[in-house]
């Protein structure tokens, strides 16, 4: 009977390390530094004959004009001061994957204006991003970065709470029930 007690100690002991484990294995958010005064430019070919360049001002407006509208995006992105990863690499310097679908998109639109900026993010915004099992315009509203594999949301959606406290809750009966079953008198 002590044998029985000490292997099911060790079992549930496992189980729960496993669970405080995977969410730490997951978290590898890099560290995030703060954006340059100016964002690089970007050259880009219209029908590859026409050469565009998407400057600083071109990208700042786009992201207070489309990123920072919160009837387009509902996530808060203007609070966050590094919302320019949303389009660039960690190092500021180039695009990421969202960024380059968008410089993609926008070489078959046209100049880069607000207005075709726009309609280059909506072309994109169902594409599947890097974050997993999110579109493009879905991880932007849940408040991730869409280029980056490594970025979670920030608003967590419904089913996600509620399985977190199923497993809690879970985890208690469990724990309660095991020790009624092995401390009754035979």
């Amino acid at each position: 009977m002590e044998r029985g007690r000490y292997l099911t100690g060790i079992i549930l002991a496992v189980i729960l390390a496993g669970l405080f484990i995977m969410p730490a294995a997951y978290a590898s958010t890099p560290p995030l530094s703060a954006p340059p005064s100016t964002l690089p430019s970007i050259n880009y070919y219209y029908h590859n004959v026409k050469k565009y360049t998407i400057s600083s001002t071109d990208w700042n407006n786009f992201i207070t004009d489309v990123l920072d509208n919160r009837t387009i995006v509902t996530y808060n992105w203007s609070a966050n001061a590094t919302q320019d990863l949303i389009i660039f690499d960690l190092s500021y310097t180039g695009l990421n994957i969202y960024g380059s679908s968008l410089v993609v998109a926008l070489s078959h639109i046209g100049s880069p204006t607000v207005a075709n900026m726009t309609k280059a993010f909506w072309v994109v915004a169902n594409d599947s991003s890097q974050v997993s099992g999110y579109t493009n315009i879905r991880a932007l509203d849940a408040g991730a970065y869409p280029g980056f594999s490594w970025s979670t949301p920030a608003i967590k959606p419904m089913a996600v709470t509620e399985r977190n406290i199923a497993i809690v809750v879970g985890i208690v009966a469990v724990t309660f029930i095991l020790y009624f079953v092995f401390n009754r008198k035979r």
